[in-house]
């Protein structure tokens, strides 16, 4: 019996096949939401674009990869907006820098996660030939940002390093749960539950000036 859930197994035109590997991310995302990395297979994946789970396996050989797919399209798309805002403020200072960057971070928190993942189980899957190819293209991707920040294109990197870093950090620092808002209204214990874009700008405009001066 044929599942009428499932799509053809082929898509056929490189526009179908754009589409079909968007499904597939799609899929992914709206999963990775409400399920732990570890506990979502390819098969849940399938299963949520409506896919066979075969027809996976023809755009992603594992799931890291897939991950790494969406880690990417994730990244682009907020380098996209750190190039525009560059180009629309023009800054000359290390702060004016500093301003920028922490302007971008704005309403990227699923990015912020993925790196996260990136940093504590995708980095440690995948293989060296994945690893080599995403940081490769990570560093095509960066080129962009580098030529538009007025600061030596080592330190230009360095800092964007950081900012990777301290994202990840305070992206889990500042991580909401059940309890977020209670602990928030108790002044004895309320440093304990800060908010991400105080805290991740404070520490960024540090590191920046800070690399700015030693450069």
């Amino acid at each position: 019996m044929s599942n009428d859930t499932s799509r053809p197994a082929r898509a056929r035109s490189p526009e179908e096949k754009g589409q079909r590997r968007d499904d597939i991310l799609r899929a992914a995302e709206r999963l990775w939401a409400k399920t732990p990395h570890a506990e979502l297979s390819m098969n849940q994946v399938a299963r949520e674009a409506k896919l066979a789970k075969g027809t996976l396996y023809l755009y992603f050989d594992t799931k890291e990869e897939m991950f790494l797919s969406l880690l990417t399209e994730h990244l682009q798309a907020w380098l996209n907006r750190l190039t525009t805002l560059f180009d629309e403020r023009r800054p000359t200072t290390p702060g004016e820098v500093a301003d920028v960057l922490i302007a971008s971070a704005q309403g990227y928190e699923e990015l912020r996660r993925l790196l996260i993942l990136l940093g504590t189980v995708l980095a440690h899957n995948e293989g060296l030939d994945l690893t080599m190819r995403f940081a490769r293209e990570v560093r095509q991707m960066l080129q962009p940002v580098v030529e538009r920040v007025p600061l030596p294109p080592e330190v230009t990197l360095r800092v964007l390093v950081h900012a990777y870093a301290l994202s990840m950090g305070w992206q889990h620092a500042t991580e909401e749960t059940f309890a977020t808002d209670f602990v928030r209204r108790q002044r004895d214990i309320a440093f304990l539950a800060p908010r991400f874009e105080p805290e991740f700008g404070l520490a960024l405009r540090a590191v920046v000036e800070r690399l700015a001066a030693e450069g």
